[in-house]
């Protein structure tokens, strides 16, 4: 029982570290910026701190490993998430535009699209930040749909008079 305390006792600072990234990339804001940022450099402390401790080959590869797996697994859900948003983008404009059709204008606000031209609006990526949801602007001379691909950095830029798509960084 002493050799699992003690593993994990080497490895809980990486495995704390790895589940406030986790939460906070993939359950918040739903992109990969904070790993992308610092699972580099967690891996080169951790590197160093094995060459510095050698605690054994278990703990060494562990202790690098935990970022890289961490990294990846954000990685992957940012993929999954970019990809709902982007269909779930392509649904929320195919209804508008069938509700410009059938209307002769806009609607104000999304939620006009329910229930005859989508069954819910949709949210962009499931994650609890800003960066889940559309957000429509129609007030102005050009209606766009923006949601965030990086909160709150990167955005994509739906222009409803030209009918393109762009991005804002």
């Amino acid at each position: 029982m002493a050799g699992v305390a003690g593993f994990y006792r080497g490895v809980r600072r990486s495995l704390a570290a790895a589940a406030l990234l986790l939460a906070l990339d993939v359950g918040y804001f739903g992109s990969f910026l904070l790993a992308t940022i610092f699972c580099p450099t967690w891996i080169l402390v951790s590197a160093l701190k094995n060459a510095i401790q050698r605690p054994g080959w278990g703990i060494a590869l562990v202790r690098i490993g935990i970022p890289a797996l961490t990294f990846w697994l954000v990685r992957l859900n940012n993929d999954f998430q970019l990809s709902i948003a982007r269909e779930n983008a392509e649904r929320v404009v195919a209804a508008t535009e069938q509700y410009r059709a059938a209307h002769g204008k806009f609607p104000q606000k999304l939620d006009q699209l329910v229930p005859r031209f989508l069954p819910s609006v949709p949210v962009a990526k499931y994650c609890l930040g800003p960066g889940g949801r559309f957000y429509y602007y129609e007030n102005s001379q050009t209606p766009m749909l923006v949601w965030q691909v990086v909160t709150p950095y990167f955005r994509r830029i739906y222009n409803f008079e030209t009918r393109t798509w762009s991005e804002l960084e």
